[in-house]
């Protein structure tokens, strides 16, 4: 916990969102953003030169993945706070910032007020993650508990159901996966309910677009 208004890097591409959050956020005494800029280098200079209690840093920082900047960040300055930021929350996003153990993920989509309620959860020491981003992680399929550690639905399809998303994302039917792998129909029909069970889609098209946006094959 921390005495003093807290010291907020922000990291966005988007000139519009970057204003926005950092006016807002500076209108409450108990943060100061200290630096607002657009880019990995602005970030570092500012990050070597100076401590700040939390980086607030959007995940798709100019088509590279924010937590490579966040990791970076960390080296720097081991105490900050990194939380990230995201207009689109995909699981890969997600998995990214549980891997580097993240201090939080805040959906864009979100109202300001749960910005600053999370933003005060993680200075406190406790995680925070957004609806949007509670709602992509993987859960028990008894109890309907979050699984420890935790993970998102795309980490618990396996190798074998990933390869006949990819086909199905191509446009190939059960019969043409089926013996493109060499297995019978029935094997392939199995492996697409269990698919669709575990990440909650219900159908071909559902799928198609999961395994583009997830980034399994280029769209």
């Amino acid at each position: 916990m921390i005495n003093h208004a807290a010291k907020i890097l922000l990291v966005d591409d988007h000139e519009l969102v970057r204003s926005t959050f950092q006016d807002f956020l500076n209108r409450i005494p108990e943060f100061e953003v200290v630096a607002a800029v657009a880019n990995r280098k602005d970030a570092l200079n500012f990050a070597s030169c100076e401590a700040c209690d939390l980086a607030l840093i959007d995940i798709n920082l100019q088509g590279e993945l924010g937590t490579n900047l966040a990791l970076d960040i960390r080296r720097l300055q081991p105490n900050t706070k990194i939380v990230f930021i995201s207009a689109t929350i995909y699981d890969r996003y997600v998995d990214q910032a549980i891997a580097m153990d993240a201090d939080g993920f805040i959906s864009k989509r979100d109202e300001l007020v749960n910005l600053v309620k999370g933003l005060q959860t993680v200075l406190r020491g406790k995680p925070f993650y957004s609806k949007d981003v509670l709602n992509r992680l993987a859960k028990c399929p008894k109890t309907g508990h979050t699984l420890r550690p935790l993970q998102t639905r795309r980490t618990v399809i396996t190798p074998r159901q990933i390869e006949i998303l990819k086909h199905i994302a191509r446009g190939a039917s059960k019969k043409e996966i089926a013996q493109a792998l060499n297995v019978a129909v029935k094997t392939i029909d199995c492996h697409c309910d269990n698919m669709m069970r575990r990440l909650d889609l219900h159908d071909r098209v559902a799928l198609t677009r999961y395994a583009v946006r997830e980034g399994f094959i280029e769209p």
